[in-house]
């Protein structure tokens, strides 16, 4: 059962955030990085975003750790073949509510992209 302001996520893009591993369509990993952190995060966000997901998504499922980091990926079937390898041992989704306040910042993004151009990063 979900609790509160929970909302499940397939596999790849619970591994994507836990792994920093693209195994899953951008599109979604925009969105699971939205919901995370309760903003619209825009493409050159991603990274720092991800910094902060990761480490929240892996103190919750600590099991995600080091998960298919090994794995050679030449294209979207080995992504699937992984995956579906995966979905046997770990699952197929997972349950995540927004990260605390305390741990994301918003910034806009037309200034941290200008930080970004410039040199600056946060």
């Amino acid at each position: 059962m979900l609790e509160n302001n929970e909302r499940t996520f397939d596999l790849g893009s619970v591994l994507t955030v836990a792994t920093g591993k693209l195994f899953t369509e951008m599109a979604n990993l925009q969105y699971i990085l939205d919901y995370l952190s309760n903003d619209s995060i825009f493409v050159h966000q991603i990274p720092r975003v991800m910094k902060t997901a990761q480490s929240y998504v892996l103190a919750k499922y600590p099991q995600l750790e080091g998960v298919g980091q090994d794995v050679v990926i030449n294209g979207w079937e080995d992504v699937k073949a992984f995956l579906d390898s995966q979905k046997a041992v770990l699952g197929d989704s997972f349950a995540l509510s927004p990260m605390p306040r305390e741990m994301y910042e918003h910034i806009d993004p037309i200034e941290e992209a200008i930080e970004i151009r410039s040199g600056k990063t946060r």
